[in-house]
């Protein structure tokens, strides 16, 4: 035993008795984690990260931004220096947004027990309102209302966008709207309005009897009727659209374009031709599907199953790929030359690489965008179901892999290459060859290279010497050119 004591590692040397206890560094990385995974502590390329999974999370940046969750997937807390921003949020206790705006105006909103409690402020007072739902109150920029206000809704709510004002009577039934836009309906009996000069509609029994008369400050005004589901009529200059029994079969047609389009729905669907928004549509469904315009085109065989997508943003190009549920790949190009690319085997691996050269993977995988976020998931959960798993950082140039419970770990950076696994050992590669070797809980060690030989032990293994606050080779710099 005196032995032993004598040869157990430095305090801050390398440790690797997963799933108990672990720590691992290369140059610019550190990695220290306990109960196989749950306990977490890192740092890398200026950003540090620790948790206590599932009930927190956090990551501050050296630009001092932060990440934070707690309580998976309930609570979450996201503050940005920049804008400034910082958002918190419990659900459903309460949530709060407090940000500066590009105006400068400083602007505050929460809410306690969602949907009970809303308030919120600003430092201009415009944005000042508090409610008490149902029973009474204002919110502001709500849904897409500028306001609303309510007193037991829905006995009473009027709300405001832009210059309309629409006041309600036990809402949705009766109502009557002033300001720009002026109407009144009984729902579901009656209902019009009307903006001069732009639009009137109407309908009775909803949704059975529609008429509308749009655009009526253009050259073409356009024209519409509906009797559901009879069938219903537009007409827009030399534009005809007809629909019977709707929405099963329809025709649209305008001669000065050559627009044509016809469906027998969902079956059947053939469109091409037009100005505006120029686009062909084959459908026959679910075997085959083709659509085409000026910035997307898509091939979709045995719908859904089977997508082939291509997207023009730009000077971007995104195309895609998709057997849905289970496979998933995309892959975006810019003019510069940078490509980001992602792909997923549901619910085996995912791989994403930035356009930065950064690169993310793991398995398993079992998030499903937008429903569950990966990543979301990966960090607070992923200690549990990530049998592989790993990263690459463009910056720091540390690239480090981990298997489940961290029985596998390693790690390279500025020429320094560790992997190690518990009880058994590993091996650190130094940038001149040198490989160290530790074996059987860092009892027997030893190095080749000059000046190989025995090593001291260093129990519980592998004991290798702290590296992460060693300088980093600096970035490669342009030169001037004269």
């Amino acid at each position: 035993m005196p032995a032993i004591l004598g040869g157990c590692a430095a305090p801050d040397a390398e440790i690797h008795l997963a799933p108990i206890f672990s720590r691992h560094t290369v140059p610019g990385y550190d990695h220290a984690e306990a109960a196989g995974g749950i306990l977490r502590y890192g740092e890398q390329a200026g950003a540090v990260t620790w948790a206590l999974s599932p009930f927190y999370w956090r990551l501050r940046r050296p630009d001092d931004s932060v990440d934070s969750d707690f309580f998976y997937p309930l609570g979450r807390y996201i503050h940005d220096p920049a804008r400034p921003r910082t958002f918190a949020r419990l659900f459903p206790l309460f949530w709060r947004d407090a940000e500066t705006r590009a105006d400068g105006v400083e602007d505050r909103d929460w809410s306690v027990l969602t949907p009970f409690f809303w308030g919120g402020s600003s430092s201009d007072g415009k944005e000042n309102y508090f409610a008490f739902f149902p029973v009474f109150g204002t919110v502001k920029n709500f849904l897409t209302y500028d306001e609303a206000t309510f007193v037991l809704f829905p006995l009473y709510l009027r709300n405001r966008k832009d210059e309309r004002t629409s006041n309600h009577i036990l809402w949705p039934i009766v109502g009557w709207t002033g300001g720009s836009e002026r109407g009144w309906h009984v729902f579901p009996f009656y209902g019009r309005a009307e903006v001069p000069g732009k639009y009137r509609r109407s309908y009775v029994l909803w949704p059975i009897v529609h008429v509308a008369h749009d655009e009526l400050d253009s050259k073409e005004p356009q024209q519409g009727w509906m009797v559901l589901p009879l069938g219903g009529r537009i007409r827009k200059g030399d534009y005809r659209a007809t629909t019977v029994l709707w929405p099963f079969f329809g025709y649209a047609a305008r001669p000065s374009t050559d627009f044509v389009s016809w469906q027998v729905w969902p079956i059947l669907k053939f469109e091409r031709g037009g100005t505006e928004s120029r686009q062909t549509i084959r459908r026959f469904l679910p075997f085959y599907m083709r659509f085409e315009d000026e910035q997307t085109e898509f091939t979709v065989w045995m719908w859904p199953l089977f997508w082939d997508r291509t997207d023009h943003f730009g000077d971007i190009t995104r195309e895609s790929f998709y057997a849905m549920p289970v496979y998933w790949r995309s892959r975006t190009l810019r003019a510069d030359g940078r490509e980001e690319r992602r792909e997923r085997l549901w619910p085996v691996a995912r791989v994403y690489e930035d356009n930065q050269g950064n690169e993310r993977f793991a398995a398993l995988a079992p998030g499903i965008e937008p429903i569950l976020n990966s990543e979301q998931l990966s960090r607070n959960l992923g200690f549990a179901f990530e049998v592989w798993a790993g990263s690459s950082d463009a910056v720091s140039g540390v690239t480090q892999r981990r298997a489940f419970l961290n029985l596998y770990h390693t790690a390279q950076a500025a020429g320094h290459t560790r992997w190690s696994v518990p009880i058994l050992g590993g091996q650190w590669t130094e940038p001149d060859g040198t490989v160290h070797t530790s074996l059987l809980l860092g009892l027997l060690r030893f190095r080749s290279g000059p000046g190989g030989g025995l090593e001291e032990p260093a129990f519980p293994g592998p004991g290798w010497p702290d590296l992460h606050v060693q300088d980093l080779p600096p970035a490669p710099q342009v030169a001037a050119q004269p």
